[in-house]
């Protein structure tokens, strides 16, 4: 046991440690974004089905077939050591790189990943076999059931370690290199404690526990609740595939909904899949293995969570503040898991069942996940997905209380009414627009208040009979109008969406008239707007006002008004443009490409600019490194930096590496501009020790216009031209940069977010 124990804690701390270690590496090969942590956890859903297919199909075997072959592949996994991405895998200009990010993950640590991810039903399986096959009603049977299932715990117990040991230990700590050769001298040691679990079966004529599964054939007719001991029937495979989707397109889908506008640092992908993992441990662990999930206590608080989740989708304008969206969304997230998972508990077979319990949650992980990440951005143009699989965790909680008679049907479904009217008018909303003039205005604080009252008064209740499929009904209705708000906010006076890689863009409009604008958001964030009037749409607006930074390096370098050679990193609406000027040429590095499209589309910054303009698609940092290499590179008398205004930052362009990329691009006399405005991040501290560590000038230009047209703005200035630090204008503008005590250097190797939170 002890053996078997050790094995499994260790594999699941290795599979789920190098998922960040892995993700940060080819980070800044895709452009920084959030969506290349989807496409790794995509890719890890899929090798965990594959190690879990892998493992049911060899436990079928015979003690000598599982020895030599697991032995052997341990043996050519190690070869395959250490997990170094690398380079040629680097992507295309105005490629596609979700297959570029999977063939890249397969090359890298495909073998590896797939023989850790079938250790744990494999183990356990032979730990069943060390049991011998007992009566599957004896008593012995039960203690073997509840104690290989709680092997399932501590697999996740160690896979949760490994998630949260990143972050706060690792790195802080080490380097991407470090991490990658310790991680890999780790799981030597794992391949030579598996090899002597694998030595262990050979003495052992065949696993005896699967004369259980050949006396059983499939009963197609059997319930879903059906008794642990009988052969699951096509129900309950059925039912084990949807609750593993739905928990698993909940996690991907609440993670894009956190990081697509907040920072996309590992901390912020590992919290979710430590809480999802964490719901395993819960459900499959405590009361002697039976877990801690019992329906009746769990479902109210889950449904209100879930309830909350729909509620924070639009509020405040769909911009909840980081301190208010983590805590709902990650509790939110912890509760539907359990429950998802809970129900996976309460269902689980018989012990010479398991690795066919364990194939279907990790297909259903796969599936889910697949659609969150390959067919929801070809199906749908945003994140409807979010809402979608929502609604989905109410609707399985009626197909779980599933009550039959009539009578307790519509007592439950008046009383969800009831209790649904209840939330509407604590929130100051209503379905009904006739009616809204008669519910009180909204008030947030009171609406939260109001739903944590009414949650502990169904909790306290949930005991009877009629309360869970009430709960459930209010549950259903809340969320599917959440879902419907959600839909029309984002809708609402939008001419244009699209969802591709990189995430959603949208052209909105606002009121006719001489002042109405046409708005560029990528998710809920502003991405550049414009006056559509002929007399004003010229007129660059936002962050790029005449007090912003941009504009002042581009006034006051020269003053003469000779033609710039300009350099945009980020291309918006194109706002930046409009301070081109005859003989001035403009070259715009665009990650994405569907960015490009619309602001040549439903923007006229592009067309209208009298700069000679060069789009040039794909990750800036690398176009400029391919342009160093080809001599291709533009000498630049400005390089704007706007990739930061969005709080999903892509931190390889804003570190010590990038920096001299960009000086290599720059005349001796030049400047490069960091937009550095954040809502929660303080990146001008970054840019100052970077710039002091080239031996280089920063100063921070903050512009807080009065106008309606201009957005409030920080640019921080660097550069080695001592006649443009001089000038008046410019030290007028310039104000101190406060820095960071103990602030570490930003390398490509090195970087850490948590300093910099406001």
């Amino acid at each position: 046991m002890i053996l078997y124990g050790i094995t499994i804690v260790t594999s699941a701390f290795l599979l789920f440690l190098v998922q960040p270690i892995i993700a940060k590496q080819i980070l800044p090969w895709f452009g920084g974004s959030a969506a290349v942590w989807t496409m790794c956890v995509v890719f890890f859903q899929a090798a965990l089905l594959a190690g879990y297919a892998y493992a049911h199909g060899l436990t079928r075997r015979s003690s000598r077939t599982q020895t030599l072959l697991h032995i052997a592949l341990l043996a050519l996994s190690v070869v395959a050591l250490p997990i170094i991405a690398s380079s040629a895998w680097k992507p295309t200009p105005g490629s596609d790189p979700t297959w570029r990010i999977l063939g890249l993950l397969a090359a890298t640590i495909g073998l590896p990943y797939f023989l850790l991810s079938s250790t744990g039903p494999l183990i356990q399986k032979w730990f069943v076999g060390d049991c011998g096959a007992d009566d599957p009603a004896s008593s012995r049977s039960a203690s073997r059931s509840a104690s290989v299932y709680r092997l399932f715990a501590l697999s996740n117990f160690g896979s949760l370690v490994g998630l949260l040991i990143y972050p706060f230990v690792v790195e802080p700590y080490a380097t991407l290199d470090v991490q990658s050769w310790a991680w890999s001298a780790a799981y030597v040691l794992f391949a030579l404690a598996c090899a002597a679990c694998a030595w262990r079966v050979r003495s052992r004529d065949s696993i005896e526990v699967d004369r259980e599964v050949a006396s059983h054939a499939i009963d197609l007719r059997a319930d879903w609740r059906a008794n642990s001991h009988a052969a699951p029937g096509i129900v309950r495979y059925g039912f084990w595939l949807g609750c593993a989707a739905l928990g698993s397109m909940l996690l991907l889908a609440l993670t894009n909904h956190i990081t697509q506008n907040i920072a996309s640092i590992p901390f912020l992908w590992v919290l979710p899949l430590s809480l999802y993992l964490l719901s395993f441990v819960v459900v499959f662990e405590g009361r002697r293995g039976a877990g801690w999930y019992v329906r009746r206590w769990w479902l109210a608080p889950v449904l209100a969570a879930v309830i909350t989740m729909a509620w924070g989708l639009t509020t405040h304008r769909g911009v909840l503040n980081i301190y208010a969206a983590i805590p709902i969304y990650s509790i939110g997230l912890f509760f539907a898991c359990v429950f998802c998972h809970g129900e996976l508990a309460a269902s689980k077979p018989a012990p010479a069942f398991l690795t066919q319990f364990y194939l279907c949650l990790s297909a259903g992980g796969a599936i889910g996940g697949l659609f969150v990440a390959l067919v929801a951005p070809k199906l749908f143009n945003n994140y409807w997905e979010t809402p979608l699989a929502l609604i989905g965790l109410c609707a399985l909680a009626l197909f779980v209380i599933r009550e039959r008679r009539p009578v307790t049907w519509a007592i439950g479904a008046a009383l969800g009414t009831f209790a649904s009217a209840l939330i509407f008018i604590a929130a100051g909303e209503s379905p009904f627009e006739s009616t809204r003039e008669l519910i009180p205005g909204h008030d947030s604080t009171a609406f939260v208040v109001i739903l944590l009252i009414a949650a502990a008064l169904t909790f306290a209740t949930a005991a009877g009979r009629k309360w869970p499929l009430a709960i459930a009904i209010a549950g259903f209705a809340c969320t599917g109008f959440y879902g419907a708000k959600y839909y029309r906010f984002l809708s609402a006076d939008t001419i244009f969406a699209s969802r591709n890689f990189y995430g959603t863009l949208r052209v909105k409009e606002t009121s006719a008239g001489p002042m109405q604008q046409r708005l560029l958001l990528h998710g809920v964030i502003l991405h550049g707007d414009q006056y559509t009037a002929p007399d004003k749409r010229r007129t660059p607006t936002t962050y790029y006002g005449p007090g912003s930074g941009i504009a002042l390096a581009l006034r006051e370098l020269r003053p003469d008004h000779a033609p710039l050679n300009v350099a945009m990193i980020g291309l918006g609406a194109g706002t930046l443009t409009a301070w081109g000027r005859s003989g001035d040429r403009y070259r715009i590095y665009e990650l994405n490409p569907d960015v490009l499209d619309v602001a040549r589309r439903d923007f006229t910054y592009l067309a209208d600019s009298k700069a000679a303009i060069t789009p040039v698609l794909g990750d800036a940092r690398l176009s400029m490194e391919r342009e160093l290499a080809d001599g291709s590179a533009m000498p630049f008398d400005v390089i704007a930096v706007d990739a930061f205004s969005s709080d999903s930052i892509p931190v390889h362009l804003i570190t010590r590496e990038a920096l001299t990329v960009y000086f290599r691009h720059l005349k001796p006399d030049g400047i490069v501009a960091f937009h550095v405005s954040n809502r929660f991040l303080k990146l001008a501290p970054v840019v100052l020790q970077l710039a002091e560590d080239a031996g280089l000038t920063a100063i921070n230009v903050i512009d807080d216009p009065n106008e309606d047209a201009y957005s409030s703005s920080e640019w921080v200035l660097v550069t080695r031209n001592q006649d443009f630090l001089d000038r008046d204008g410019v030290l007028d503008a310039s104000t101190e940069i406060d820095e960071i005590p103990g602030l570490p250097m930003w390398t490509d190797q090195f970087n850490n977010l948590f300093k910099i939170l406001k």
